[in-house]
């Protein structure tokens, strides 16, 4: 119990601040802690563990082995506590707080709607602020913390997010009708052929198609790269630019006649990953949205709205 008492609530706290914020200086910011007082805390834990924690120099503070260690174990300290607390609080009132999360806009324009829908219905206390974006976008806000959760496209969990696949779908040549080859597929070999609009580099998925296109011995014929999702599909209706994105993307399109889908063959899948902010995953609040994501996304998926396959 006496070692415990040096790896108490408030210190981990603490240390994941330093962490996230890559500086002494900013965490005291975040915290509201005097800066010596809060080098002095960063000492006192290195001292009591009996190992360097912190790596300084002229650019901020990052973890050592034994601090990403520990840094990972007080993410689960920190979350198990906050979640005691809100389950204990929720036992007598229902989760309330603000909730943000972030969805792809191809995921969006099936997902929204619906999933407001539930968080509106079933926690009317719960405020939610829904932003739509690119995956990497959504990504590197999640890391800055201006996401609690997030669907994003293949990623692997870090330090400070966990991140877990909950469905996954094929990427489909997407173009207007009449300019459309038959047949339900489409082969990478003659991807060459389209001239495509396509997503930045920056953007993990440009990045996989780029390589899955050169493994089949081709390149993709990129002429136009555009990062606003809504300009990309009246792009595509202009009937001048083809693009490799997943159905859904489309759905209504599709559904609408305005625009046509095939399959890459061989198929080019990618993994939907729900991520969260490992710091706010004890907030009863943010476990309650998560679990509306999923239960949403696979009753999506189970009737056939979405097409994608649960993980």
């Amino acid at each position: 119990m006496q070692n415990a008492r040096q790896l108490d609530i408030p210190r981990l706290i603490a240390f994941i601040a330093v962490c996230e914020e890559g500086s002494i200086s900013a965490a005291s910011r975040r915290l509201h802690i005097a800066q010596p007082a809060l080098t002095v805390t960063m000492a006192k834990l290195e001292s009591a563990l009996g190992t360097k924690l912190l790596e300084r120099d002229i650019r901020g503070v990052t973890p050592t082995p034994s601090g990403a260690e520990l840094l990972a174990r007080a993410y689960d300290i920190v979350g198990r506590a906050q979640a005691a607390f809100g389950d204990i609080q929720a036992s007598a009132h229902e989760p309330q707080g603000e909730v943000s999360i972030g969805l792809p806009a191809s995921a969006a324009a099936v997902l929204a709607l619906p999933l407001i829908a539930r968080l509106s219905q079933d926690y009317p206390r719960i405020r939610l602020r829904l932003v739509d974006g690119f995956s990497g976008y959504l990504w590197s806000w999640l890391l800055a913390g201006e996401l609690d959760l997030a669907l994003v496209f293949d990623r692997s969990s870090t330090s400070g997010v966990h991140s877990a696949p909950i469905a996954h779908e094929d990427m489909h040549l997407v173009g207007v009708p009449e300019r459309m080859k038959a047949g339900r597929t489409v082969s990478v070999s003659t991807l060459a052929d389209y001239p495509l609009a396509m997503s930045s580099r920056r953007h993990g998925i440009r990045s996989a198609l780029d390589d899955y296109a050169v493994r089949h011995g081709t390149a993709l014929n990129v002429g136009i790269e555009i990062d606003a999702g809504t300009y990309l599909i009246q792009l595509l209706k202009t009937g001048a630019w083809f693009s490799l994105l997943a159905p859904c993307a489309v759905a209504r399109d599709v559904r609408e006649g305005t625009l046509a889908t095939r399959r890459l063959s061989p198929t080019f899948t990618r993994s939907i990953c729900l991520a969260q902010r490992r710091a706010v995953m004890g907030d009863t609040a943010v476990r309650r949205a998560a679990d509306s994501l999923r239960q949403v996304a696979r009753g999506l998926i189970d009737d056939k709205t979405w097409d994608a396959r649960p993980a």
